[in-house]
């Protein structure tokens, strides 16, 4: 048997915003709750210098359940030169899709019923123009008709989300934290990206045991982790006495391949999931000429992972496989034609993601026709 054989044989084997939707499909007593409120959404101030990053926060007053969404926002380009990446979190598991247009965003959410707890819903990393005057400022907040499935005992409510002001001043700002997923081992050196960092800058990492803090350069500081640490969501604050900011690490993935799709090209995933070595995604259900499915992988790992893609008809018959390597650090999102050499798959088919180390794996339906993507959990990740 040959080596891509063996390999197949073995893999069949293996088994924001400002419409807050808030209904638990409850009657009687709940109807009777006419009153209670729903769970209200704040996005903080944000102050970073010229040239630097501000993480846009999206944050609820209390724990709270999340079930999806669809929120959407035009963003000031003659103050932001674009969104740079997009981080969830909560205690479960989400699945995002972020559509990127000019200077509109469009995203999208599935969770397997996380709850938020003590970290936002969503963040934005948003990088303020090099050319801006310092003391620029300007509004960030999420179209009206956005969307956050929000489950709680009332019937559905409206609350607008006051906007945050953005403020182009100060002279630290926090850019990347690298690695940003994942429990790594005590010992590990953790590297924050940013601008400003000096003498004068305190650096904070809330709830996480640190030794040997200390500034490379002006562009980076450093820490050591004491113990084994997941280090997404870990909340850093930096401080220098002009200004002080706060973000919240997770993986910002380097594309390696661009899809030939317009609107996957356009789309930037966002991960909050366990990582795997099995992931399945779908069923994919029957499409129409303007749809097609899409898998995104991300490699949370600090070595290469050998990717192995296979495809089965609903009748749980291998169709077609393909193997990848996805470099440490970087993800990808493509069709699953372009990742099974132009096999697509028809109507419910699964596709099976065996890693040789846990990675992060989601779905995306795609479709041209009303420019929009879904994303879906791995089937592991269903409650």
């Amino acid at each position: 048997m040959s080596v891509k054989k063996a390999l197949f044989a073995s893999m069949a084997s293996i088994a924001l915003g400002a419409t807050l939707l808030a209904g638990s499909g409850r009657t009687g007593a709940a109807d009777a709750i006419g009153t209670a409120a729903a769970p209200t959404l704040r996005i903080p101030d944000e102050m970073a210098p010229p040239g630097g990053m501000v993480q846009m926060k999206v944050e609820t007053t209390e724990v709270t359940p999340i079930s999806g969404g669809r929120p959407r926002l035009a963003f000031d380009s003659s103050m932001f030169s674009g969104p740079a990446g997009f981080g969830m979190f909560a205690t479960g598991e989400l699945a995002g899709a972020a559509i990127l247009g000019g200077a509109e965003v469009k995203l999208s959410y599935t969770s397997n019923g996380a709850l938020t707890a003590d970290y936002p819903i969503l963040t934005i990393a948003m990088r303020i123009r090099p050319d801006v005057a310092v003391g620029t400022r300007t509004l960030f907040t999420f179209d009206p008709q956005s969307i956050w499935n929000i489950p709680v005992t009332s019937p559905t409510l409206a609350q607008p989300i006051s906007p945050a002001k953005v403020i182009a001043g100060g002279t630290v700002s926090i850019v990347d934290v690298v690695p940003g997923e994942g429990v790594w081992p005590a010992g590990t050196v953790v590297s924050v990206k940013g601008t400003g960092f000096s003498s004068r800058t305190q650096l904070r990492v809330n709830d996480v045991a640190t030794r040997g803090i200390r500034v490379v350069s002006a562009g980076e500081m450093q820490f050591t982790l004491v113990n084994p640490t997941q280090v997404r969501g870990m909340r850093l604050v930096a401080q220098n006495p002009e200004n002080t900011v706060t973000y919240f690490a997770y993986m910002r993935g380097i594309a390696s391949v661009v899809s030939s799709r317009t609107l996957l090209a356009a789309t930037e995933p966002i991960f909050s999931v366990t990582p795997r070595a099995v992931a399945t995604i779908g069923p994919v259900p029957t499409m129409s000429a303007s749809q097609y499915q899409g898998v995104a992988l991300q490699n949370p790992n600090a070595t290469d992972v050998t990717v192995a893609i296979a495809m089965y008809d609903a009748r749980g018959t291998f169709v077609h496989g393909a193997a990848h390597v996805l470099r440490s650090r970087h993800r990808v999102a493509l069709e699953v034609s372009e990742m099974l050499g132009g096999v697509a798959p028809p109507p419910g088919a699964s596709v099976m993601v065996i890693a040789s180390a846990p990675i992060d794996a989601i779905g995306l339906l795609c479709d041209e026709g009303s420019w929009t993507v879904s994303p879906s959990l791995p089937r592991e990740a269903i409650r």
